[in-house]
């Protein structure tokens, strides 16, 4: 992202290019801004959810002013 955001996902079951595509669509749907910082992490993993059918957690880590949003898969039951 032009911010410095970058995202990570934990999983096996998608590509990074899958990744890449799935939050430039996300943005776009959403009305979302190119700033992460104000992205609802619930609307993320809701509609990461519905792309993917893999419920995840968005973890937010920030280092070196950067920001990275981590998209660990949840345990089915957990």
């Amino acid at each position: 992202m032009p911010d410095g955001t970058e995202f990570r996902y934990l999983g096996i079951g998608v590509s990074d290019a899958a990744l890449r595509e799935f939050v430039l669509r996300f943005m776009s749907s959403e009305g979302m801004s190119w700033d992460a910082s104000n992205w609802d992490d619930r609307q993320l993993e809701l509609a990461f959810l519905q792309r993917f059918g893999e419920a995840i957690k968005v973890l937010r880590e920030r280092t070196a002013g950067r920001t990275i949003l981590v998209f660990q898969p949840v345990m089915s039951g957990a």
